[in-house]
Parts: structure tokens; sequence; C-alpha cells
């Protein structure tokens, strides 16, 4: 199964429409996840169709930002297991059996709230003992080395990140391509590269998927 995770910074944009129709035609996932739509939800389902996804779930922006969504193919057989503003929580079936779990995270960019990014981890952590794939823009990182630029990311934000997956055995799947999966200020003396994306596993989750963030 291909998922494919982004952080397309807002659907209004015609560009990253086009942008978001080109990686699915590259990448043609199964399950899409896209995380700060700044779009309201009615409007998600104008996506869904323009790109031939089967059924759609979006939780709203508040004001204008944030914004979730997940679209599925017709082949896909999955029920939404629950969800807020930070995560989309499914089961993915088989022959109408739940076989396992997979959560779209969206972690609070607010540095301030981070703690809370963690709890929820946690909480999810402890809802479910099914094989479970956790995937999504976490807006934090685990070592120094997920960083490029002139400032340090603070020490205890990574600890506390670290912490949190260490706490629910989460081990981390291994990410293609580039090091890092956002930047800003490019070219500038303030350019900045991180690698804020990631996807983990509970257990064995004995699901042949390939994930790209």
């Amino acid at each position: 199964m291909n998922c494919l995770s982004w952080n397309c910074r807002g659907l209004g944009n015609p560009r990253t429409v086009r942008v978001l129709g080109d990686l699915l035609k590259d990448r043609k996932p199964d399950i899409l996840f896209l995380s700060e739509t700044i779009y309201a939800a009615n409007k998600i389902e104008d996506i869904r169709i323009r790109f031939g996804f089967v059924q759609c779930f979006s939780v709203d922006r508040v004001g204008r930002s944030g914004g979730l969504a997940i679209m599925w193919k017709n082949h896909v057989n999955c029920q939404i297991f629950g969800y807020s503003r930070n995560h989309i929580d499914v089961h993915m079936l088989d022959n109408n059996m739940v076989t396992w779990r997979l959560t779209y995270f969206y972690g609070y960019p607010e540095r301030s709230k981070r703690r809370n990014s963690w709890d929820l981890l946690r909480q999810l952590a402890g809802m479910s003992q099914l094989p479970w794939l956790i995937v999504g823009d976490f807006n934090d990182l685990l070592y120094s080395s997920n960083k490029w630029g002139l400032v340090d990311h603070p020490q205890s934000l990574m600890d506390g990140f670290r912490q949190a997956v260490e706490n629910n055995i989460l081990t981390e799947l291994e990410l293609r391509g580039g090091r890092f999966t956002w930047e800003k200020s490019r070219g500038k003396r303030m350019w900045v590269k991180e690698r804020l994306d990631r996807s983990f596993a509970m257990a064995a989750c004995g699901t042949n998927f390939h994930c790209a963030l």
C-alpha cells in the first residue's frame, strides 16, 4: 500500500493544487494525507473529485490555520477511528476485519505547545494493541543532525520528543531521498533546513506498504 503525506501549506493557492497533481501522478498513492490545508472542510470534496479519490474525511481549519484531510482509493477498506486538530486515526480492514492501524499526525508548530504533541502521541499509543503505523509532520526534531542552519534547535525539545518516541517503543522507518523535509529563507543568511516529517511503526505491521513523505 502506498501512502503519501504532505504538508501543503494551503490548498487555496492554484500552484499548490498543481504541485499536488504532479505528486499524485508520480507517487500514485492509495491513501493521501494533507496537513495545513487552511481550507474549509466542505471544499476538500472538490479536491477529492478532481484527483479521483473515492472517499475523504477532513478536519476543518481554525481561523486561517490548520486543517487536515485524508483521501483513499476505492480498493482501500478503512474506517475513521478518531480525530482531532492534530491527528486522524484510521483502522485498516481486510475482509471487514480490522487488521492494522494508520495514524496521520500533525504536531503543534508552536514550541510552547510541543508537550501537548508528546502527550497526544502517548495517548494515541495507548489506545490500541493493533500493529500501528504513524506518519506525518511532527514539527519537531529528534537529533541535532536533523537541522542545518545557524541557530541550534533547543536540546530540551529534542529530548522531550525522543522520550515520547522511546516510551511508546516506536521504531522510525527509513527516509529515502534527502536528509531534510522542510526549509525556509533559501539562499539567504538565515537559510534553515529541517527534518520535520517522519514515520514510525509499533510492532510488526505485516502489511506491505510504502510511505512517501
